[in-house]
């Protein structure tokens, strides 16, 4: 069985656990950690930094579970960069466990997450970017109703180098 839900403080051992067993498999799409990334300490203080941000309405940090036992952290969905007043907008981060890749999993819980940003929130308007070689993501934004709205050079630094990406938005709408 998977769930899905806001993270919690309590969630940090969760993280680095996940973090670690994901290391080598998120690689070629993550920005470089510092060396104590994978944590406890450290992923409890991000979530401190994720709390206030998510206080003040500009961010929302999903953990995907699989509830056998023990409870584990499979993914994780990101609505960040929220701007409200006239643009309603914000960007949509995700990643899936090595052993959970290809089955549907994040699919699922990202129309959830779709759907708490248009309804719940308020949102007219979600976008997501991705390195033009994930394909598996790609398709995972297809799936949701994503379209691809352009290409940006050295978009983000991703293991020290500014990698392109390609810019895909979904309208409330939609």
């Amino acid at each position: 069985m998977v769930s899905l839900r806001l993270l919690t403080l309590a969630d940090a051992i969760l993280l680095a656990d996940y973090h670690q067993r994901n290391a080598e498999f998120h690689r070629p799409w993550s920005p470089l950690m510092p060396p104590d990334y994978a944590t406890p300490a450290f992923q409890e203080q991000r979530l401190r930094n994720y709390f206030r941000r998510h206080s003040w309405g500009e961010q929302y940090r999903f953990g995907i579970f699989c509830d056998a036992d023990p409870v584990q952290l499979i993914g994780t969905i990101t609505l960040a960069a929220v701007e409200r007043e006239f643009f309603q907008n914000g960007r949509l981060g995700y990643s899936i466990d090595q052993q959970f890749q290809n089955r549907g999993v994040m699919t699922a819980n990202l129309q959830k997450v779709i759907h708490f940003s248009f309804v719940e929130q308020g949102l007219h308007r979600l976008e997501a970017s991705i390195m033009p070689h994930n394909v598996a993501s790609r398709r995972v934004l297809e799936k949701c109703g994503f379209e691809k709205i352009g290409y940006s050079p050295k978009y983000l630094q991703i293991q020290g180098v500014w990698r392109d990406h390609e810019l895909y938005m979904r309208l409330a709408d939609d």
